[in-house]
């Protein structure tokens, strides 16, 4: 009975340990961070962040993801140049510490995100000065 419990222990331990290695939800995107014009998208991850501004993303039709840009800042509502995708908002009842939009690709072609951003510690010391602008392309196929 105790080898069984070990075995069903490691088996967990191992699927664990996968799942958190294979986990693509976070973190900035690879490659440069320019305009993403000119670049080759990749599909896009889960969750799209402040991180990955310059980025190209592709989206299939009828596909969605998340953008989500933190409370370390005060966006503008993001703004969509194109037809591709639309975003909805998703508000909280409590502050996650973030504001998220659902990017919904809603027919082939391609689509700009933008917002500009100020930092919410704008006049204290250590503080970054000036804008965050924020900026994704979507491909939409």
């Amino acid at each position: 009975m105790a080898d069984v419990l070990r075995v069903a222990l490691l088996a967990l331990a191992l699927v664990s340990l996968s799942a958190c290695s294979q986990d693509e939800t976070t973190g900035p995107a690879e490659g440069p961070a320019s305009t993403g014009a000119g670049q080759e998208p990749r599909p896009s991850p889960q969750i799209i962040t402040e991180a990955d501004s310059g980025a190209a993303f592709s989206l299939p039709v009828g596909g969605e993801t998340t953008l989500r840009l933190s409370s370390d800042w005060i966006w503008d509502e993001p703004v969509v140049d194109g037809d591709a995708v639309s975003l909805a908002v998703v508000n909280y009842i409590q502050d996650p510490g973030f504001s998220e939009w659902v990017v919904m690709a809603d027919q082939p072609g391609e689509a700009t995100i933008a917002s500009s951003g100020t930092a919410a510690c704008a006049g204290q010391d250590g503080c970054a000065d000036g804008p965050q602008d924020f900026q994704v392309r979507i491909t939409v196929e």
